[in-house]
């Protein structure tokens, strides 16, 4: 159990870090191209191709995880899972009296990754979602205004707000 649950936060890791900087960067590398067309449709049916909805599923993935491990504790009240979490917390070599505060922080930590991606959207989720196959030279064409116009607006308020 304590494998499957160090395998749990080491995906949940990976899922954070690629939703946070390793998308953005592989989709720029030209190499990549071919993997991102294959996994393209499970982007849109996932997380519908935006990294504040992948970080966003993560965050409610991991509250049902919990959800259901303290409905499963309620039931099962003699089993004592303290020694598998403690095991996990020792690994990383987290004193005993930070664990709390370890648990906090990373959700924290979370909700800080998220506000960060809401500030970089620039686009509506119903063209992100779009497959990049799909998008013809008139909607890229339309995408390109609403992206400028977008960009004139952020520079006109922040005129006004100095």
């Amino acid at each position: 159990m304590t494998v499957f649950l160090f395998v749990l936060a080491l995906i949940v890791v990976l899922a954070v870090l690629y939703a946070l900087v390793l998308r953005k960067w592989l989709k720029s590398q030209s190499w990549t191209q071919g993997f991102f067309s294959a996994i393209e449709p499970f982007e849109i049916a996932l997380y519908k191709k935006s990294e504040t909805v992948l970080l966003g599923r993560l965050v409610w993935f991991s509250s049902l995880f919990v959800t259901f491990y303290d409905g499963f504790m309620a039931y099962f009240s003699t089993l004592n899972f303290e020694p598998l979490t403690t095991r996990m917390m020792d690994y990383l070599h987290i004193p005993p009296d930070l664990r709390g505060f370890t648990l906090s922080a990373f959700v924290t930590g979370l909700g800080l990754a998220i506000v960060r991606l809401r500030k970089t959207t620039t686009k509506p989720l119903e063209l992100v979602a779009v497959p990049d196959a799909q998008v013809t030279p008139a909607a890229a064409q339309a995408m390109a205004r609403a992206e400028t116009a977008k960009d004139k607006a952020v520079e006109a308020v922040a005129e006004t707000n100095p």
